[in-house]
């Protein structure tokens, strides 16, 4: 932690871009830990606060945009593309799908707060054709609470990174639970429906058909009768 400090300290707000930039866009650098060095440098005063948090929002929802763009141009192959390394790239498509549908835009406010959600929404927005305007608000908003929240917590722990990237390591670990739990609970309950309309089918039964109403004979079936009377 103290080896990034310096490195951000040394390369100040070109290497700040540059690299929350590629964080973004997918590559595995530590976007966390460096907002949590930029907040602790603002500190220091070696950086300033408001240029800080508006270049992190910035990078965050430039990003973003290149992968609403490929999502809207690329479609569902885009989408195909963002789980193409797990076992089964189509449920994760559809679940993907679902899961947007029923929360829409919102989950941009929290998803990068989710390690891997973070990834697939701005291809998944494009994909479903959100309007630009409404997505990189939505963005914009997620983007200024995620470098706030990472940022003013460097800035409180500026004296000891260490305990503040173990607070975010634990925060992380904490929310990839939640989201798989919620995952779990959300497979469980499509189940538990599933099993109660197979269970609700079985018990349909056709209602007997008064021969009355049929004919005059109670003891002849429908069709006979019906076929008497067309001369049959």
């Amino acid at each position: 932690m103290n080896a990034m400090f310096q490195f951000v300290l040394k390369h100040g707000y070109s290497f700040l871009f540059a690299a929350l930039f590629a964080h973004q866009i997918g590559f595995p650098i530590p976007g966390p830990l460096l907002l949590l060095t930029a907040g602790a440098l603002a500190a220091a005063g070696k950086l300033n606060v408001l240029p800080a948090i508006g270049l992190a929002i910035t990078v965050c929802v430039l990003a973003d945009w290149v992968w609403y763009e490929a999502g809207r141009r690329g479609g569902d192959k885009m989408l195909h593309f963002m789980h193409r390394f797990t076992r089964d790239p189509d449920f994760h498509d559809r679940r993907a799908k679902k899961i947007f549908a029923r929360h829409g835009l919102p989950l941009l406010l929290v998803a990068r707060f989710v390690p891997g959600l973070d990834a697939v929404l701005p291809p998944l927005a494009g994909t479903s054709r959100t309007g630009r305007v409404r997505f990189l608000a939505f963005d914009a908003i997620g983007a200024g609470l995620y470098a706030c929240v990472y940022g003013g917590l460097g800035y409180l722990l500026s004296n000891d990174l260490d305990r503040a990237a173990a607070y975010v390591s634990r925060a992380g670990t904490l929310l990839v639970g939640l989201a798989f739990a919620g995952i779990c609970i959300y497979i469980a309950h499509k189940l538990v429906q599933r099993h109660r309309l197979v269970r609700e089918s079985r018990l349909v039964r056709i209602a007997p058909v008064d021969p009355i109403e049929c004919g005059d004979s109670v003891d002849m079936p429908c069709g006979i009768i019906g076929g008497q009377e067309n001369g049959e």
